[in-house]
């Protein structure tokens, strides 16, 4: 067997490994990130609510029709 072929096996067989962690890693880092967009997605609601509770209309006018009482 030569340092070349020895070598490219070498390669395919890493290759075949880093594939079968990934193929284990992969749902609990989807998981992971379902759960992060999630807790981004409340917070963001929670903010969204707050702020509309605390808008208050800024064109508060009095309705004279140009007259003074």
């Amino acid at each position: 067997m030569s340092p070349t072929l020895l070598e490219l096996t070498v390669a395919i067989v890493l290759i075949v490994v880093a594939w079968q962690i990934g193929l284990a890693i992969a749902p609990s880092v989807m998981h992971w990130l379902r759960s992060l967009k999630r807790n981004v997605d409340e917070v963001a609601e929670e903010a969204f609510v707050d702020l509309e509770d605390t808008v208050q209309p800024q064109n508060k006018k009095e309705h004279t029709n140009g007259t003074r009482h």
